[in-house]
């Protein structure tokens, strides 16, 4: 039998299950025909849309720069192969960001306040950045931990670790359930600055949910982007940015590294991987090994 809130409720559509964004651009298409586009839903509806293609297309973008091995081969951690199992089983891992379309347009139903947001306030950012750090990072901290405990990892995150190599595309691949708190937890900032603090702005959801891809799509990319001297120069930045080292570790020792982006967090749970930053160190030094190596090759090759 299977888990509650594991299976997505659109799983049986297939490719159909865009049509949930049919209701959105029928009102934005409505708004512009027949409203002048005064309506503030179509509006919304609008970023909503285009929020969601934007970031279809920066996962896929990521996906093809960390497969190109011409020009990563040395930064990559794990050499093996992603196998067409993996590629399958991956195969819906854009699901989350309709989940994450659909709750956002219900917020702006639930929450009258959120129409009308300005398209840029500075001090937004500065909430949302503290709110993050001081609420999504633990939050999310404690509920990975506990989502690996026997019986959650078995009937929910198990899903997402059976992806041998981790992979842009391997960030979205998880049960719904998982994604719904994940959504709240990154919603906690976003909503924090526009609803307690009345700072929020269009630029402030498009900065985070685009930085926050980010990060996610750099922990799971499987090259090594980071070089260890940066750390060797600023080294309380280590605690504060996770890497694609740091996080395959996790992958391979599922016990440590469970923070969302800082590290700082495993280490006052006493979970941080005491091999990360030798390891990391050695994968970013293989970087300059590499292009030698290479370069010798193309001379050698020319002669």
């Amino acid at each position: 039998m299977v888990a509650p809130l594991s299976a997505w409720p659109w799983e049986n559509l297939g490719a159909f299950k865009y049509l949930l964004f049919g209701p959105m651009l029928a009102q934005v298409v409505h708004s512009r025909i027949y409203e002048d586009g005064s309506n503030y839903m179509s509006s919304w509806c609008f970023h909503l849309f285009l929020l969601w293609h934007t970031r279809f297309w920066f996962f896929g973008i990521f996906s093809s720069f960390s497969n190109m091995l011409f020009i990563n081969c040395g930064r990559r951690i794990n050499h093996n192969g992603v196998d067409f199992n993996q590629i399958d089983l991956e195969w819906d891992w854009d699901n989350f960001l309709i989940l994450q379309a659909l709750m956002a347009s219900a917020a702006y139903y639930t929450f009258p306040s959120l129409e009308g947001l300005p398209l840029w306030n500075t001090s937004g950012l500065i909430t949302a950045l503290i709110l993050h750090i001081g609420v999504s990072e633990p939050l999310y901290y404690w509920v990975h931990r506990g989502f690996h405990g026997q019986f959650l990892f078995q009937n929910y995150h198990s899903l997402h670790h059976r992806s041998a190599i981790p992979q842009p595309s391997t960030a979205g691949h998880a049960t719904f359930l998982e994604h719904l708190i994940l959504t709240a937890i990154m919603g906690v900032p976003i909503l924090g600055s526009c609803l307690m603090f009345n700072n929020g702005s269009l630029g402030l959801i498009y900065c985070y949910i685009v930085m926050f891809d980010l990060m996610r799509c750099l922990g799971h990319c499987n090259i090594e982007v980071i070089p260890h001297q940066l750390f060797d120069a600023f080294p309380f930045l280590r605690y504060l940015l996770y890497t694609p080292t740091y996080h395959s570790l996790h992958h391979t020792e599922m016990d440590t590294n469970f923070c969302l982006f800082m590290p700082l967090y495993d280490a006052i749970g006493n979970t941080l991987n005491s091999k990360s930053w030798e390891l990391h160190r050695k994968i970013s030094s293989q970087i300059g090994i590499w292009i030698r190596l290479t370069s010798q090759m193309i001379v050698r090759i020319n002669l």
